[in-house]
């Protein structure tokens, strides 16, 4: 186990608090702990890679679990602002599916030695998903209203956008060429 992982792993770990406490914010407690533990959570995921290629211990194993640590945090984020009914169930289900054909186009480009094979769309589609989290903790739980309503139905309908033109970007480079 080394630092970066560790960081890893302590945003697995503030994963299940951050529910609780939008949760909790939703029903009169305190608005701060979300955004305190969004806060911690995006910065471990900023910091996590930059570790582990500064220290020179990044690896195929730390590139899963973090990734892992990505999908379940933003998977158990939208999942509870959609049982808040404050997002519609299918922001999570295109993060979902665009994640699983991650998974699986690069378990089958690199069948023997399995690792998760990036994509520039990919990056850039966890990043607005951690964004959408974000503006989620400010509207929704810190009771900002930053956002209105309109304006967060065109950020809901961007993410099955995004996440499809990542899926059709990997069948794309899949397909074998046309001569």
């Amino acid at each position: 186990m080394n630092p970066a992982n560790l960081v890893t792993l302590c945003r697995v770990g503030l994963t299940p608090l951050f529910v609780v406490a939008v949760w909790r914010a939703a029903h009169g407690a305190a608005a701060w702990p979300p955004a305190a533990l969004f806060a911690a959570i995006a910065l471990s995921d900023f910091v996590d890679g930059r570790i582990a290629r500064r220290l020179g211990v990044a690896s195929r194993r730390g590139r899963v679990l973090d990734h892992g640590a990505d999908i379940g945090f933003l998977l158990a984020a939208l999942g509870t602002y959609v049982a808040l009914g404050a997002a519609p169930w299918w922001v999570p289900a295109a993060v979902a599916a665009s994640f699983g054909v991650y998974a699986a186009d690069s378990l089958r480009r690199a069948p023997v030695r399995p690792q998760l094979i990036g994509s520039r769309l990919g990056h850039l589609g966890g990043i607005a998903n951690y964004v959408l989290v974000g503006v989620l903790v400010g509207n929704v739980s810190l009771g900002l209203g930053w956002l209105p309503g309109w304006l967060m139905t065109l950020l809901f309908a961007a993410v099955p956008v995004y996440s499809g033109a990542s899926i059709l970007s990997r069948w794309y480079a899949a397909r074998p060429a046309p001569y």
